[in-house]
């Protein structure tokens, strides 16, 4: 157990108190949504997107390819309901993001592909990998990170971290997923160490989650190479750096990786969708998504992938309030949309409201030197001058600020009573340094 916090700064976020956003009341309840249509993406991962695979006019089943990925870096597309393809066109996914989406008009019958289930027994490391990226596996934490690559390590892995400190406040997701499924979250823990040939798995969850970690405890006692950790409830405990920090008392490099020391840390809902992609052999098409915020009714929704953000909100109950904001992902790190009509895709483990009456002026005013953006900044940067840095166009200071080191938490603009847009140019300023290289 760990009762210490291993990193400095960061910010206590608990459920509510600093938002004053409702969240989830029974989050182990998690309820699944219907929806007449759904709208998927070809590209729902970090590379290129899929190529279709399919025509108008065209009946699927559910988990069918849809969209391939022949080579390069990217992941597998699916169904997520059985029906007829109804159109294949670009859809504005919010900000203008045009993304070519697969249109599938319900049948409501859930009828799946031919279906081959498999156990850890059968497969080898490498049948593991495979099965995973034809299922479209992807990180579920949010970076969705094609996973087969991530199960392939070159480095030689003798600990695998499995992320369930979901440290974003207000969502629920991964909560309810251990504790409702944690049978195949356990099972997805021991492919994990097969498929990486690691010999210790560490389940980390956050210290106010004692219902998750008393179930995953018991579930995994009987496995000698698993063990749980609770890590303090602090954001952003659950990023790569302060997860490994607070497991292993090591700092992960900073120009290189945690597989370079020898541990792979991998999210828990990606863990039960390796899993599920070996038994029952399903490919990834539906996950857990907390809805929250300033909607008549906060909940967990099992949501099958390309479901709208308006029919998502429609099972909730609708808006409380006039909406000002929507977020697709978590409070501090999620994406506001500018669209009702968007996908929600494999990486939506958060759908947060806030109404007119919630939101706060976001006006900055100039920096009144007040030095919180460092006090909490968990790297120990300096987000004021990377800002000033950036506004300034000084892109050397910029890197010697160390502005690649920057994991884009938000904490600096959370804290800001000057309310500057420290993250987002702190953002902009990597995206530049990284376009200037090139």
């Amino acid at each position: 157990m760990m009762n210490k916090q291993a990193f400095k700064g960061g910010i206590d976020l608990h459920q509510d108190s600093a938002l004053h956003l409702r969240g989830i009341d029974n989050y182990k309840k998690v309820e699944s949504i219907h929806p007449k249509k759904v709208y998927i993406p070809v590209q729902q991962h970090i590379g290129e997107p899929a190529e279709v695979m399919v025509s108008v006019g065209e009946d699927v089943f559910l988990g069918q390819t849809i969209a391939k990925m022949d080579e390069g870096l990217g992941a597998n597309v699916h169904a997520s309901i059985s029906g007829t393809i109804i159109e294949i066109k670009k859809i504005d996914q919010g900000q203008d993001n045009e993304i070519t989406c697969v249109v599938i008009e319900n049948d409501f019958r859930e009828q799946p592909r031919e279906i081959h289930h498999e156990t850890i027994d059968d497969l080898t490391s490498e049948m593991i990998v495979e099965r995973v990226e034809a299922a479209g596996v992807v990180g579920l934490g949010g970076a969705t990170f094609p996973s087969h690559v991530k199960l392939n390590p070159k480095e030689i892995i003798h600990t695998c971290i499995f992320n369930g400190a979901e440290c974003e406040p207000l969502l629920m997701a991964d909560a309810a997923l251990m504790v409702t499924q944690g049978e195949k979250l356990i099972k997805g823990c021991e492919l994990v160490l097969k498929a990486t040939k690691a010999n210790e798995g560490i389940i980390a969850i956050e210290d106010d989650k004692q219902e998750a970690i008393a179930v995953m405890r018991r579930l995994s006692k009987d496995n000698p190479n698993l063990s749980v950790a609770e890590v303090p409830s602090v954001y952003p405990q659950g990023s790569t750096e302060m997860l490994f920090k607070a497991i292993t008392g090591k700092e992960a490099p900073a120009d290189g990786s945690t597989r370079d020391l020898g541990y792979l840390i991998i999210n828990v809902a990606t863990t039960v969708a390796v899993f599920e992609a070996i038994d029952p052999g399903i490919p990834l098409s539906h996950r857990i998504c907390s809805v929250v915020g300033d909607v008549k009714k906060q909940k967990n929704v099992y949501f099958p992938i390309g479901t709208t953000i308006e029919d998502m909100i429609d099972f909730c109950g609708g808006f409380e309030g006039k909406p000002s904001k929507i977020i697709t992902g978590g409070f501090m790190m999620g994406k506001t949309v500018d669209t009702m009509a968007a996908s929600l895709t494999k990486s939506a483990n958060g759908l947060i409201v806030i109404s007119e009456a919630h939101d706060q002026d976001s006006s900055p005013s100039p920096c009144i030197m007040c030095a919180r953006c460092v006090e909490v900044c968990p790297i120990g940067l300096l987000p004021h001058q990377l800002e000033k840095s950036y506004l300034k166009e000084n892109w050397k200071r910029l890197e010697k600020l160390y502005v690649d080191s920057c994991i884009n938490c938000g904490c600096c603009t959370y804290i800001c009573p000057a309310r500057r847009h420290l993250a987002e140019h702190i953002v902009a300023g990597q995206q530049t340094l990284k376009e200037r290289k090139a």
